[in-house]
């Protein structure tokens, strides 16, 4: 990675990073994409990781009261630890561009949801029984892909427990199975010295976003941040799909 490369990644890590504290998501979702722009897809997934781990357990902590609220958090999350080691002993061995379009897709699914404002609604029964299917394929995304937030963020979404509660259960979830992702790579020497010195080194200033996160989260109209926030997606998926296609 050359210098200016370098300084893109921080800066775009503390913009990504203030808006995983605002609202719980988001973060790998932005940048995986565009850093796999001048970087190999494999490294940018792990590059991300160990700085969204931290900004999970960082959430996690400020909003440990809410932990009692959270509906179907085990289940989801202990089959989501299973999909994250199938999913990250995956990653090495994906074509890079079939890692992309895979990406492109779990992407693009996410923003149809949110621009057309569906909403899933499940009962307390039907959440226990799927909670282990939403959570095997939310890890196996992690995993492969670095990205499990258009399953991880409908999923508690349906469940209508709060903005608050939201956040946790979606942090938390994020947390674990980011743990198993970064611990996976590592044990199967995954990271490179320069992957891993920038992934570490993101980490002092994304920690600067999060009480800055959770003050935006108690006063922005959740409405407009939403937008904001899909438009710095449409940006990026645009982006990969033109790296798909060869363009870039």
């Amino acid at each position: 990675m050359t210098t200016p490369q370098i300084v893109l990644v921080f800066v775009l890590a503390v913009t990504a990073g203030l808006i995983k504290s605002t609202s719980g998501f988001g973060y790998p979702l932005l940048l995986v994409p565009i850093f796999s722009q001048f970087m190999e897809f494999v490294d940018a997934v792990l590059l991300v990781a160990p700085s969204n781990l931290f900004l999970n357990v960082a959430i996690v902590w400020r909003l440990r009261e809410k932990r009692h609220d959270a509906a179907t958090l085990k289940s989801f999350t202990g089959f989501g630890v299973v999909g994250a080691i199938v999913g990250t002993l995956l990653l090495p061995w994906l074509p890079p561009n079939v890692a992309r379009s895979l990406l492109l897709v779990v992407l693009s699914i996410f923003l149809y949801s949110r621009l057309k404002g569906i909403r899933y609604e499940f009962s307390d029964r039907d959440a226990q029984r799927y909670a282990p299917i939403a959570g095997s394929l939310a890890g196996v995304c992690q995993g492969a892909i670095g990205v499990s937030g258009p399953i991880v963020t409908p999923w508690f979404l349906s469940l209508d427990r709060g903005r608050d509660v939201f956040v946790f259960s979606v942090a938390f979830t994020f947390g674990i199975t980011g743990l198993v992702q970064v611990a996976v790579a590592g044990i199967n020497n995954l990271y490179t010295a320069t992957t891993l010195a920038v992934g570490l080194g993101i980490i002092p200033l994304v920690a600067l976003t999060v009480p800055v996160g959770a003050r935006i989260r108690q006063r922005i109209s959740t409405d407009a941040f939403e937008k904001f926030v899909i438009a710095l997606l449409t940006v990026s998926g645009l982006a990969l799909l033109l790296r798909v296609l060869g363009v870039t």
